[in-house]
């Protein structure tokens, strides 16, 4: 064959593959994955081609690479297992696939999905390798963002002890999350109490909390986690300045500390839940050089989330035991305060039965009997009037009939009924202003409350002493107070005494009956008249003060304000029953009883 007879052939396929060729150029530009095609023929497989995909993804030019071998996507990641598996299936000419950390141009790691495949020409022979690349970081990253919070849910389900969860969390999250991790909680001053401070070097974690010891209990402070209590919102620093540390410190000694840290971003997200901050997360990059962005500081937010919630759920878990507690000492002082007067009922009337069926009753011992009785009965009313109260307390429908009144003048009422029932063993003293003072309220829940602090008062005071009862008007209001010389409260019992059911420690030690239920109707029924109660002590055996506001005319309770849930007639028989039960309480134990 000729020649010419040969050259139609020839540009035929010529023409062939440069259409193929020109096929796999816009296929390669228009693919979304990273292509390198490299030359299986020479040794060290150099790089023959790429497509824009993989120069966007690496950050490398086509220009910059050809003729190099694809170790340089390595960078400081080249001791992985991954890589010998790549070896060997080269080495073998097969396919593989693997998920592997490479470094672009700039230094910034990225999880490269990989899959390499031969390419072999007609007769069989290896000519070249292509290898598809896919940019995984983001999905990588989720997933492992996923895997991190599911391990700290388990963490923090794992203990209702906040110090315990803190510390695990933190370690749990260096390395995974940042290269530090830092849990703070919140004062009620606002100050910060580190409670987990993690890094994977000893070294560099014992600077971070000398530096700790440095910064903590500065709740101005201009950064990080005290910013974030402040705003109640998270804050981040994506790339930190030394314009930012510097701002952060007027102490040159910790500059140089935070300098030597490194730090590249931080973020602090609160922990909050129901309205109520309970702490602050920090995480921070540093040596890995790492920057945090919007998926970093959502994370940290999930995080926060997820430990508020343990922490509230741990903190109901121990209101809910605190209580039962409560309800079941509750129950054991309930039954003895019912046993007595039950136990009087019971007694004096299987006495009038057996002198009845005697025909021996006597004028005298009957009239005693039912004295006894009528008072057991008053006792046992007033006690569930008590309860009553409590429960219409909790509910809000603690029944009022505001209307206009002199607390001067029912101050004096008051004091004049207890000043016979208390006797000389507690003398009682009145102190008021000539002019009167007016309020807006309840008369009798009023007089149910100044009856309650008169009956603590002589009731904690058992070597006995004076009681001294003042009123003083006030710009806003009027303040009545109820002082004592008594036993006194421990300082940390303050609060716990307006709580239902609770009882100063040292009013269980010296053996003084009640419920524990005066104070609490008393803080109820002020609260609904929009004041407020307290209690004050010097400690224990100086006495205590207990008073409280009720404020002026316009300035509260209105008389539209009408009872709710409760009727006039049910609420005029507890008047009539603590009246009748007040004056019979000194008779009956000596001292007046805590309602």
């Amino acid at each position: 064959m000729s020649e010419r007879d040969q050259r139609p052939g020839q540009d035929q396929e010529r023409r062939r593959v440069e259409d193929m060729l020109r096929v796999r150029d816009r296929a390669m530009a228009a693919a979304s994955s990273g292509i390198v095609i490299t030359d299986a023929t020479l040794p060290d497989n150099p790089i023959v081609d790429t497509n824009p995909a993989f120069e966007r993804m690496s950050g490398y030019r086509r220009a910059e690479i050809l003729g190099t071998n694809c170790r340089f996507l390595q960078g400081r990641h080249g001791d992985q297992p991954e890589r010998a598996i790549i070896r060997r299936a080269i080495a073998e000419s097969r396919e593989v696939g693997v998920t592997i950390l490479n470094e672009r141009k700039d230094g910034e790691p990225f999880w490269n999905e990989l899959h390499i495949s031969p390419v072999f020409d007609v007769d069989g022979r290896l000519t070249h390798f292509v290898g598809v690349q896919t940019d995984i970081t983001e999905r990588k990253a989720a997933e492992d963002r996923g895997r991190f919070l599911a391990a700290a849910s388990d963490i923090l389900a794992s203990s209702l002890d906040y110090a315990v969860t803190a510390e695990r969390v933190a370690d749990l999250a260096v390395p995974w999350v940042a290269d530090w991790c830092a849990i703070d909680a919140v004062g009620e001053d606002q100050t910060l109490r580190r409670m987990a401070l993690a890094h994977r070097d000893p070294a560099r974690l014992a600077l971070g909390r000398a530096i700790t010891e440095r910064q903590q209990g500065d709740p101005d402070a201009p950064y990080g986690p005290t910013k974030a209590i402040r705003s109640g919102r998270s804050h981040m620093v994506t790339a930190v300045s030394d314009d930012e540390l510097q701002s952060a410190t007027d102490d040159p000694a910790l500059l140089r500390a935070l300098r030597d840290l490194g730090l590249v971003s931080v973020l602090s997200a609160p922990v909050s839940a129901r309205g109520r901050i309970f702490g602050v997360i920090t995480l921070a990059t540093a040596e890995s050089g790492r920057r945090f962005g919007p998926a970093d500081l959502g994370l940290a937010e999930d995080l926060a989330r997820r430990m508020a919630m343990a922490i509230d759920n741990a903190d109901l878990f121990s209101e809910a035991q605190a209580a039962v507690r409560a309800r079941d000492q509750f129950l054991s002082i309930a039954a003895h305060e019912l046993r007595t007067p039950v136990a009087s009922i019971k007694g004096y009337s299987q006495m009038l039965l057996r002198g009845h069926r005697k025909g021996k009753l006597q004028p005298e011992r009957l009239a005693r009997s039912l004295e006894t009785i009528d008072s057991a009965t008053d006792r046992l009313a007033l006690l569930t009037s008590d309860l009553l109260d409590v429960s219409r307390i909790r509910l809000g429908q603690l029944p009022l009939r505001p209307r206009l009144l002199d607390l001067v003048d029912l101050a004096r009422e008051v004091v004049d009924r207890y000043g016979d029932t208390l006797g000389d063993l507690h003398p009682l003293e009145l102190s008021v202003p000539e002019a009167p003072c007016p309020v807006i309220a309840d008369p009798d829940r009023l007089e149910q409350v100044l009856a309650n602090l008169i009956d603590n008062a002589a009731k904690y005071s058992p070597d006995g002493g004076a009681v001294r009862v003042t009123v003083a008007p006030r710009e806003d209001g009027v303040v009545v107070e109820v002082h004592d010389a008594g036993i006194g409260l421990p300082g940390e019992a303050v609060e716990g005494i307006f709580q239902p059911f609770g009882r100063a420690p040292n009013a269980v030690e010296h053996n003084l009956p009640g419920l524990g239920l005066g104070l609490y109707i008393s803080r109820g029924i002020v609260d609904r008249h929009h004041g407020r109660i307290w209690a004050r002590s010097d400690g224990e055996g100086h006495g205590t003060t207990v008073g409280f506001w009720i404020p002026r005319p316009g300035m509260g309770l209105s008389p539209a304000e009408t009872e709710t849930n409760g009727s006039p007639g049910g609420h005029d028989r507890r008047v009539v029953a603590d009246r009748r039960v007040a004056d019979r309480r000194v008779a009956d134990r000596g001292a007046p009883a805590k309602p």
